[in-house]
């Protein structure tokens, strides 16, 4: 079946194509596809073959196409998948995200929210796509349904961000999450709700995990906010502090794992470092912090 798909893919029109896929139910094409891709046997030139047999101008391949859309995420995640052969999904996935209708965007979004706040994320290969699907919604016309409401692709995609922002995060993938934000096209008020929740996870992770959290969190105040992330890393910071004290003293013990005092003041070291990296790069975060240090020092 597979090379009869790539002999029609070669042809010069993809009428014939078209049609020999319509005769073929979706699950037997997904599952052809899946086996090829555990195989490692040049799973890209079918996946390109199928997507052009399944053009978004027609209601059966927009559904063919999401399908196997899918599928792939599914398979990327699994971690069956070679490495080059995961990349090479992932990037002709990439590819195709614009070729989608809103409506189709709006469910792969959903799937992704679905996996992200319920847990199900293997290794987070897929997350890659998550942005490149939020861009490509707010460019699409007309009014879209999302949840129970008809919005705009832009509207749709703060309603989105709303609901991922208000559901739980593994641990696992908070620091590919705050990375991911970075390429998204965000709102004042979507850079606000991403850097309330990233701030409210610093206390579930390791502190190993707080620095390079910290140093994507501040690359993505480059897009506003700035002055609350500076004043939500000084506020953990300071917490710690106040609770190792106390550990010391034996009232109360640490949230977080237990650490030596030295192990502590490397963390916070290598925090600033970041900081400072950061303002030589971002001006407004330089002029937020002595703005936070003036506020601090007044009161």
């Amino acid at each position: 079946m597979d090379q009869k798909i790539l002999s029609l893919a070669a042809e010069k029109t993809a009428d014939s194509l078209q049609a020999f896929l319509q005769t073929l139910k979706e699950e037997d094409l997904a599952n052809l596809l899946q086996n090829q891709a555990v195989k490692g046997r040049a799973v890209g030139a079918l996946l390109r073959a199928i997507f052009r047999g399944s053009p978004c101008s027609e209601e059966a391949g927009t559904l063919r196409r999401r399908k196997i859309y899918t599928r792939c995420m599914q398979l990327v995640e699994s971690g069956d998948l070679q490495k080059e052969t995961a990349s090479e999904i992932i990037g002709l996935l990439m590819l195709e995200v614009h070729c989608f209708p809103g409506p189709s965007l709006v469910e792969l979004a959903n799937e992704f929210i679905a996996a992200i706040t319920g847990g199900s994320l293997t290794n987070g290969k897929s997350l890659e796509l998550f942005p490149i699907i939020l861009t490509a919604l707010v460019t699409k016309k007309g009014k879209l349904v999302c949840g129970k409401d008809e919005l705009s692709g832009e509207e749709c995609k703060k309603q989105l961000i709303s609901t991922l922002c208000s559901g739980r995060w593994d641990r696992r993938y908070v620091i590919q999450l705050t990375s991911m934000f970075k390429d998204v096209p965000l709102t004042p008020e979507e850079i606000g709700l991403v850097m309330e929740k990233v701030l409210k996870m610093f206390s579930k992770l390791n502190l190993q995990e707080i620095p390079p959290l910290v140093y994507q969190l501040l690359i993505l105040s480059s897009k506003g906010s700035r002055g609350k992330v500076l004043e939500g890393i000084v506020a953990f910071f300071n917490e710690l502090d106040r609770q190792h004290r106390a550990e010391q003293s034996g009232d109360e013990l640490l949230d977080l794992i237990t650490v030596p005092s030295g192990e502590l003041r490397h963390v916070e070291g290598t925090v600033v470092l970041h900081v400072v990296f950061a303002m030589t790069l971002d001006c407004e975060l330089g002029r937020a912090l002595l703005k936070h240090l003036k506020v601090g020092a007044d009161s």
